[in-house]
């Protein structure tokens, strides 16, 4: 399976691919909502992390969600 960023260190690829069958492998439906909504989670906090970040980087006065 391709993944994208294929630039990642060799550690984090192979992290990558782990985890990624480790979802593959499982097939009990409530921990995969667990692992959904964690990774949304993560994802929404990376996206306000880079919000306040890239408007202090441009000088904007941005408040920490």
């Amino acid at each position: 399976m391709a993944h994208p960023g294929n630039d990642l260190g060799l550690s984090r690829q192979f992290s990558l691919e782990a985890q990624s069958r480790a979802i593959d492998a499982c097939d009990d439906p409530a921990e995969l909502r667990r692992i959904a909504k964690t990774l949304l989670n993560a994802w929404h906090m990376q996206a306000d992390m880079t919000r306040h970040y890239g408007a202090q980087a441009m000088g904007i006065t941005g408040r920490m969600p």
